[in-house]
């Protein structure tokens, strides 16, 4: 069975309760608390050999670490939740209050083998505690453990959805525009040990502008637009000139041959941020640059199913949505 079959099968065995206002099938899950407020929890599990590899030219204990709870955390920037970020880009204490920013908490989960040094240990809490303080995000707990098998991590991080409410997958619209930050593909590089959580950018994206859809990359931007696809009952048109292509993207493509543009589309753990939203204000985007980092106009939501491909000459080309996939 494949990965996304197997949960599929999972979300039919579950059921859910009034106050799980966003079950099962979302970057994170949802629960009523109070009255007007939706705790966010997300859990991820980082696994030796799939997510990292250690060793010569591998991840150091320290990027272990890092990368295991910021995963967790772009999840939580997915969803539009609020974050509880540090210096310049810090809520007031008054937005903290009233937002419940002071409510985004992790706790970790580590496995290790006996052999490893205490140093090594030391070190990749050096890293998960290093990303918990650059978002201002106490890390009150967990559990270790040892194993005979690959190293493991789990996370999950507890949040609150920012004043304007979550970011789900299922509300893209017919004649959206299809928007992502970043550039894309060849990330394993580099970029997934060392990748920063759009936290700053979702919370800007959901204040000031109409976001219908958003989604972290974490499975490839054709994989992701589908999990973004599926739900909303839509289908997508992407411009083959516009979708940003990262250096890396071109220096792995000179090893492997395939293209920079197939990487761009299917490799996995940019963790940027893919969303829709209507077209009047993908231009509001455009024209004020809010962010500080690029955000490319890569396409449209149209009727249909599936993703197509405008290519550079003006052809139509229909895609499958490849990305990475446990199980296969």
């Amino acid at each position: 069975m494949k990965e996304f079959a197997y949960i599929r099968w999972i979300q039919k065995q579950l059921k859910t309760s009034p106050e799980v206002n966003i079950p099962s099938g979302d970057d994170c899950a949802g629960i009523k608390i109070g009255r007007n407020k939706t705790a966010l929890i997300t859990t991820d599990v980082i696994v030796e050999g799939i997510d990292f590899r250690l060793g010569a030219g591998g991840a150091t204990a320290f990027q272990v670490g890092y990368k295991a709870l910021a995963v967790s955390i772009s999840d939580i920037a997915a969803m539009g939740g609020v974050p509880g970020l540090s210096g310049r880009d810090s809520l007031s204490s008054r937005e903290t209050k009233r937002s419940g920013a002071d409510k985004l908490y992790a706790v970790a989960t580590v496995t290790l083998r006996k052999e490893l040094s205490g140093k090594f240990a030391k070190e990749l809490f050096r890293g998960m505690k290093t990303i918990a303080h650059k978002f201002n995000i106490p890390l009150i707990g967990g559990d270790v453990s040892s194993t005979k098998g690959p190293i493991c991590i789990s996370t999950t991080v507890i949040g609150i959805a920012g004043t304007k409410g979550t970011l789900k997958r299922s509300g893209a619209k017919e004649n959206d525009a299809i928007m992502v930050t970043g550039k894309l593909g060849g990330s394993i590089l580099g970029k997934h040990l060392n990748f920063i959580p759009r936290l700053a950018e979702a919370r800007t994206l959901n204040t000031y502008y109409r976001i219908n859809s958003m989604i972290d990359l974490s499975d490839g931007l054709l994989a992701d637009l589908n999990h973004i696809l599926k739900p909303s009952g839509e289908g997508a048109i992407l411009w083959e000139n516009n979708i940003p292509i990262s250096n890396d993207a071109y220096k792995l493509s000179r090893k492997d041959k395939k293209s920079p543009l197939s990487h761009a589309l299917t490799d996995g753990e940019d963790f940027e941020l893919l969303f829709t939203l209507p077209m009047r204000e993908a231009y509001k985007i455009t024209r004020d640059t809010p962010l500080k980092i690029p955000v490319s106009f890569i396409g449209i939501i149209c009727k249909g199913k599936g993703i197509n491909l405008l290519t550079g000459q003006g052809q139509i080309k229909k895609l499958i949505p490849k990305g990475y996939e446990h199980f296969a």
